[in-house]
């Protein structure tokens, strides 16, 4: 996976130097700048967007009646599709949110093979970044011993059909895709 991600990453900078270099706008040591600070601005927004959306999640929940403590426990063992929903929707508006909030507005589109340059490398980013939730998620929930992240998230959603479960990792993944988008515009 890491091989295949590291490629993709790698195709969409060659793409992306490649056109610019060929229309001779931009130098290369400033298309590196470009591109090392919008992969850093689409990760810090995630972050951003992520610990806003958990943390208000959570805190609604806390409101309602179910502390902290006790949501892993609501999501894992009671599989409430409810609360996976909230944290799923929660998710999803921060993230909207966010993004109109932080993005500078629609650029005019580039060339056709930048434009699809950007667009790679802004999937392999968010697809890593993803990963890593996940990673988190599955350290910080009911695993069973020598299980990995594939197993478990397959434990959950296809073998136990936990709604919650899927609707709590949706919400994570979502974030970093839409938060890269509203980079990428």
């Amino acid at each position: 996976m890491r091989k295949i991600s590291l490629f993709f990453l790698c195709a969409a900078l060659l793409l992306t130097v490649n056109s610019a270099l060929a229309q001779n706008v931009v130098d290369p040591e400033e298309l590196n700048s470009s591109f090392l600070s919008l992969v850093g601005s689409a990760l810090a927004w995630a972050t951003f967007a992520i610990v806003v959306s958990q943390g208000t999640s959570i805190l609604i929940m806390w409101g309602l009646g179910l502390p902290p403590s006790k949501l892993t426990h609501e999501i894992e063992d009671v599989q409430n599709p409810a609360v996976g929903a909230f944290f799923f929707i929660i998710s999803l508006i921060a993230s909207i949110f966010v993004g109109f909030m932080t993005t500078s507005g629609f650029t005019p589109d580039p060339s056709t093979l930048e434009s699809a340059a950007w667009i790679i490398g802004g999937l392999v980013i968010a697809s890593l970044y993803t990963a890593l939730i996940f990673m988190i998620a599955h350290r910080m929930m009911g695993r069973q011993p020598n299980e990995n992240v594939y197993d478990y998230i397959r434990r959950e959603v296809i073998k136990e059909q936990n709604a919650a479960v899927a609707f709590f990792l949706g919400g994570l993944a979502v974030t970093p895709f839409i938060s890269t988008v509203f980079q990428l515009l």
